[in-house]
């Protein structure tokens, strides 16, 4: 029976060894494959996981779009550009930019719509049929002000057409009635 007793206890203890071996064996190799990853994976650094490298290739494109400063708020260089200003079409993060009829303008730009009276200058049916056409309007506009420092701003309306049923879609442009005489030519020349 001692013998017995003896032999159980020897049994049991390399049994012990052999699975404490084992399971030291799995740690090393766990230990030694997130050091692979982390070598692989710069990004990552102690205590944090490793990314995925499609969420790596997402960064690096994220990082080559904040290069991009036109994309960003030129008065807020970190804040992502959400409103375009109608006059002088440049992105604005919110709280550069302010509502106004139905358009955005920038802080610059929005006394100048306030404090004028307005004309409608032209008004241009566009469709998906020609969307070039709407293009052009919009081409003409940034031209004017980027070359003369002319402002206009573009306006869509839309209209249903109940008895073709759809639904139409017009730019009506805008410029200040003292340079109207100026501003409307230089649209017409353009054979919108």
């Amino acid at each position: 029976m001692e013998n017995t007793t003896l032999i159980l206890i020897m049994i049991t203890n390399l049994l012990l060894v052999i699975f404490l071996g084992v399971f030291g064996f799995l740690i090393y190799r766990l230990m030694k494959n997130q050091k692979k990853e982390s070598a692989e994976n710069p990004s990552s650094t102690e205590g944090q996981p490793a990314y995925h490298p499609a969420i790596l290739e997402r960064l690096k494109e994220a990082q080559k779009i904040k290069s991009r400063s036109h994309l960003f708020c030129p008065n807020h260089p970190e804040e992502p550009g959400e409103t375009t200003c109608g006059i002088c079409d440049k992105l604005f993060c919110k709280s550069c930019s302010k509502p106004f009829k139905s358009l955005h303008f920038c802080r610059e730009h929005l006394p100048l719509v306030m404090n004028n009276h307005w004309e409608e200058i032209m008004t241009v049916k566009t469709s998906t049929q020609d969307p070039e056409h709407g293009v052009r309007v919009y081409d003409v506009k940034k031209e004017i002000f980027e070359k003369e420092d002319l402002p206009t701003y573009v306006e869509t309306h839309y209209k249903i057409n109940i008895d073709q049923d759809h639904i139409e879609t017009y730019l009506v442009v805008f410029a200040m009635m003292d340079q109207v005489e100026t501003i409307r030519p230089r649209f017409e020349a353009t054979s919108l």
